[in-house]
């Protein structure tokens, strides 16, 4: 045999097995020659003699092994130098079972861990959260068993998933939202509106509505600008948006389908300031001039200032006029003659006497101006009061004869401006002006009316929203009653409520238009795009369901993300406020937030029938059954050293026993067990002795066992894999499967035991190499 001591050049050859014995069968030969030559020096024994050194090329090794020579006695030394060869390896192979490091059969790595109290880790079964969407106005129990499969694409065998816990749904809870998630609250704001769609046959200067979908509140403006696109339409309003209203809760009503004319009640008198309109175009009129105004009873002569289309400004306040009667004419230019007296005082007015040509007799008792110029230029008319007006016919015999006199009393308290000797005079015309004064619709409290009379509808009815318009005044309601009077081709249109009314000033009927039935209603763009920010722990709802209880699982989804969804529980409800165990992450927002809460646990695996394990026998302790079933699921168990537990009842005689990690702790009279794997992946399950853990009663077939069926990474499944269920269920519409199955794994192999059974003892129970960090 080999002289060499040192054996354990495998380490620094970094091989991965120890090399007990150094040596092969062509060593092996060439050693037996070289022992036959030294102990036996037969010099006719040549093929031992023939050389005395010992050969330790390889290839002359080889060659020699190899050759064939007919010879018995080396034959034979060849046969041994093999058989030694077989039986060193052997012994190699069971020298290295016996090290961890080195063992390669499972069940001698097994035995070596379980010397450190380590049990190698069973297969997992992967588990998921799965959504049950019930079905409409359904609600009721699904008990732990419900299955749901997915078919690979390959046309491989289905993959069984089952829930693990009963659960009761209800259609309600399918999928709950925040409070307003789908209405926008940005507050109105600037002058314009953005709409959904490309919206046609608007116009500039038509009214729309603005109505609050929440409160009912309206508001009126007038379009200003509009821009279209394929997908928006841009309308500029005035006035400037109120921020009152929410862009989440707008209607926009536009497109008003009648334009009626107002008619009633209009003001009768009023007393005017320096403004008048007329309903007949202004032609003829121009600033400047002066113009006489009478309503059959009151009448005063007026310079115009301004004209704005029927729209008359004047030098002074017109004061109290019977609007409904006032006409607006030009004065006739009267040329006096001479002046026939000197003026007479009474009652501390003068007054004159001037004659004048024609009969002019029609004066008596009117109101004459002056034009008159005071002593810084600035224009007057200062009016005088015809008292009489005598007309002389043609006589030839009279003084007078085809004149007429009038006598003209000037009131000292009136003016500075005596009359002493005009060369003409402004007087009403003859007839009426041609010009009538334009009314107002009348006011009650500074607003209209409740009902106001428009002419005949053909279209507005109850229910319509209704405009008053007259430049940049409007007033706005909706109709409550529409009474048609068709004798007078009229309608009275009632208010709900009142009339709201911005801009001030007052509704002339000539300038004055109403536009109601609104054909259309639009939105605004993005009116259901909530992005207000959902943080912390609290998620207001709308209304909380009776059945949405304290500890339920929620699902909490993100529409746009789906892979920031989470599961969670509820830790408490106050009024419509959802309270959940952790915060919600950056990201989510009232409108994208989805919280379903028909959640359950679901686990790789089926459930198999009820078998026979075996027969207890009191009289053994530690009696223990192999379970000869291939992939038998494992769940999630924190109370195991594994962190799993095998999906398994083990029932003696009709009493479940519990299934524990270790027997060490259990008592004599504890109904435990434990479970191993095999090398098979098959489960052994052990009893107690009686001191540790109860024994198994004596009995035939009394030892029984029901499992589900299903381990391994094939159930790591992706998201939204699980949507079919083995068997239709009456309550059940559709299954989501929103986030990966995931924890599937194999039973532990050999490298990972090699690896993980030394790292769960530390030096002193403290980690002191860097592997010993690392194993933390």
């Amino acid at each position: 045999m080999s002289k060499q001591k040192d054996l354990t050049r495998w380490n620094r050859a970094g091989l991965h097995r120890f090399r007990y014995i150094d040596g092969n069968a062509a060593i092996y030969l060439e050693l037996l020659r070289a022992a036959f030559a030294e102990g036996f020096p037969y010099p006719d024994w040549k093929d031992v003699a023939s050389r005395r050194d010992i050969l330790t090329d390889p290839e002359s090794l080889v060659r020699q092994y190899n050759e064939k020579r007919g010879e018995w006695a080396w034959e034979i030394a060849r046969v041994l130098a093999r058989s030694s060869h077989v039986l060193t390896e052997y012994i190699d192979a069971y020298a290295n079972e016996g090290y961890l490091d080195t063992a390669s059969q499972w069940d001698n790595v097994r035995r070596l861990v379980e010397m450190l109290d380590y049990h190698p880790a069973p297969p997992a079964s992967a588990s998921t959260s799965l959504v049950l969407e019930a079905k409409k106005k359904a609600a009721g129990l699904v008990k732990a068993g419900f299955q749901v499969k997915y078919s690979p694409a390959d046309g491989g065998s289905p993959v069984i998933f089952e829930t693990l816990e009963n659960i009761n749904i209800d259609h309600r809870l399918n999928r709950l939202r925040p409070v307003e998630y789908d209405r926008n609250q940005h507050h109105l704001g600037g002058d314009s509106l953005l709409l959904e769609g490309k919206v046609k046959d608007l116009k500039i200067g038509e009214p729309l509505v603005l109505e609050n979908e929440k409160t009912g509140a309206l508001l009126g403006y007038h379009i200003q600008g509009i821009e279209a696109d394929d997908k928006t339409t841009r309308v500029r309003v005035s006035p400037r948006l109120s921020q009152k209203m929410t862009e989440g809760y707008v209607r926009v009503h536009v497109k008003p389908e009648e334009r009626l004319d107002p008619i009633g009640p209009a003001a009768k008198g009023a007393e005017v300031k320096r403004v008048l309109r007329i309903r007949e175009e202004p032609d003829g009129l121009l600033p400047g001039m002066v113009v006489w105004i009478s309503d059959g009873k009151n009448a005063c002569f007026r310079r115009l200032i301004h004209v704005h289309g029927h729209r008359l400004v004047f030098d002074a306040e017109i004061g109290i006029l019977r609007i409904e009667y006032a006409r607006l004419g030009l004065p006739v230019v009267l040329n006096v003659g001479k002046k026939v007296e000197r003026p007479v005082a009474s009652n501390g007015d003068a007054i004159s006497m001037f004659q004048t040509a024609g009969d002019w007799s029609r004066l008596s008792g009117q109101k004459v101006v002056d034009q008159r110029l005071d002593s810084q230029g600035e224009k007057h008319l200062p009016f005088y009061t015809v008292t009489a007006a005598r007309y002389h016919p043609v006589d030839p015999g009279d003084s007078y004869s085809g004149y007429t006199l009038l006598d003209i009393s000037c009131s000292e308290s009136a003016h500075p401006f005596p009359l002493h000797n005009p060369q003409a005079l402004l007087v009403p015309p003859a007839t009426q002006g041609p010009w009538t004064v334009d009314t107002y619709l009348e006011k009650v409290n500074g607003h209209l009316p409740t009902t106001i009379i428009a002419g005949k509808p053909k279209k507005t009815s109850a229910g319509d929203l209704a405009v008053v318009v007259s430049g940049r005044r409007m007033a706005w309601t909706r109709l409550t009653s529409v009474a048609v009077d068709p004798e007078k081709d009229t309608a009275e249109l009632s208010a709900s409520g009142s009339w709201q009314d911005r801009g001030g000033g007052d509704f002339f009927l000539c300038e004055t238009s109403i536009y109601s039935h609104f054909k259309e209603v639009l939105r605004l763009y993005g009116w259901q795009e909530n992005n207000r920010v959902l943080n912390g722990n609290r998620i207001p709802l709308a209304s909380v369901p009776d059945c949405l209880e304290k500890g339920r699982s929620l699902l909490v989804e993100r529409i746009d993300d789906p892979g920031a969804s989470f599961l969670t529980r509820i830790i408490g409800i106050q009024q419509n406020i959802l309270f959940m165990a952790q915060n919600l992450p950056k990201g989510f927002t009232y409108g994208n937030c989805v919280i379903a809460a028909n959640i359950v646990q679901a686990g790789h695996g089926e459930t198999r029938a009820e078998k026979v394990l075996g027969s207890g026998d009191a009289t053994r302790s530690s009696q223990s059954f192999v379970f000869e079933q291939n992939k038998v699921s494992f769940v999630p168990d924190p109370s195991q050293p594994s962190g799993v537990r095998a999906a398994i009842d083990v029932r003696v005689e009709g009493r479940s026993w519990k299934q524990t990690g270790s027997l060490k702790n259990s008592g004599p009279a504890d109904p435990h067990y434990i479970v191993r794997m095999t090398e098979e992946s098959f489960l052994k399950i052990m009893f107690g002795d009686g001191i540790h853990g109860r024994r198994l009663p004596t009995g035939r077939n009394n030892v029984r066992i029901t499992c589900r069926v299903g381990t391994g990474l094939q159930g790591n499944l992706p998201a939204g894999s699980l949507t079919k269920p083995v068997k239709e269920h009456r309550f059940v519409e559709a299954i989501r499967q929103p986030l990966a199955a995931t924890g599937g794994n194999d039973m532990e192999g050999i490298e990972s035991l090699r690896e993980n059974a030394p790292a769960t003892i530390l030096t002193l129970e403290r980690a002191v190499s860097l592997t010993d960090f690392s194993s933390l």
